[in-house]
């Protein structure tokens, strides 16, 4: 359905919204999309969805040639980017936190009273680190390049992040945990957790600075450190954080969670290796950089 809003093409994108918003309150802008169309209502060659709330919508395109219209599409329910990071950080630390208490009806009445195997209580402290600290990074180190994403992103996420807290944390804290046979492996595994976690955060505090302000797209290339080898570092500390922590308790679902996590960020890394190579071309792909897995894929 087409529907008639006077603006002038001198107004930004951000402001065009704003005035859709007023005259369609259900579609906040975080909601709105809009391509470039012609007088028919239908998208122009190779339109794609406008981006820049501070460009004005004649900057963007519009009056250019045929495109001499503006087509809606509803991104859908909104949820905070940071708020989702929120919450589904929360999850598992707070899972983790209330089986450490070794509460009677999930572990009987007198497993508060029993000892922990020193592993047990490592792997409590490293969950809660890591968890800690995604949460620190959420509030003080992330710089998001959008406000908000679909509603539905929340559940999902939720959903890995709290099923896995809530398979791995109460074997963790069990009473009857046992520890890997080798003293060596748990020491090495715990090592290499920490120093992954450090350059896990060194990798996000590298994408902050590179990000000149929140809620900005523009992202020169990485490079120094681990960028300089792969696209998505952070995703390859993270992995190998969580190899770490599974040699580490030696609990099944943490392998689980390992390679369910490993998945999802090859195919995150993957995109963004594509993006890389679409916003630079030459000057990317002579980095020979892989997506994830330094000299390998």
């Amino acid at each position: 359905k087409a529907y008639e809003i006077p603006v002038s093409a001198d107004v930004t994108l951000g402001e065009f919204k704003e005035a859709f918003h007023k005259q369609f309150r259900k579609y906040y802008p975080t909601r709105q999309s809009f391509k470039l169309g012609n007088r028919e209502g239908e998208p122009v060659p190779n339109a794609k969805a406008l981006s820049g709330d501070d460009t004005s919508l004649a900057d963007l395109g519009l009056g250019d040639g045929a495109a001499s219209s503006l087509l809606f599409k509803d991104y859908g329910p909104q949820f905070s980017y940071r708020g989702v990071f929120v919450v589904e950080y929360a999850g598992p630390l707070l899972f983790v936190l209330l089986y450490a208490m070794r509460p009677a009806f999930l572990y009987g009445p007198d497993a508060a009273s029993k000892p922990w195997d020193p592993v047990a209580k490592l792997g409590v402290w490293c969950w809660t680190a890591h968890f800690a600290k995604r949460e620190f990074e959420t509030f003080f180190v992330h710089r998001f390049s959008r406000p908000t994403m679909p509603l539905l992103n929340l559940f999902k996420n939720s959903i890995y992040y709290h099923t896995f807290g809530l398979v791995i944390g109460y074997p963790l804290c069990h009473p009857d945990f046992t520890a890997p046979a080798s003293e060596l492996q748990v020491q090495i595994a715990c090592g290499a957790f920490i120093l992954f976690e450090l350059g896990n955060l060194i990798c996000h505090i590298m994408l902050r600075n590179l990000r000149p302000a929140e809620g900005s797209s523009k992202r020169p290339i990485p490079s120094g450190f681990l960028f300089d080898l792969v696209a998505c570092p952070n995703y390859t500390f993270e992995i190998a954080c969580w190899v770490a922590y599974s040699f580490m308790t030696q609990i099944f679902f943490c392998y689980l969670f390992t390679i369910v996590g490993g998945l999802q960020m090859w195919i995150w890394a993957k995109g963004k290796h594509r993006g890389y190579i679409k916003t630079y071309g030459d000057e990317y792909k002579k980095l020979r950089r892989k997506p994830m897995i330094p000299f390998l894929c």
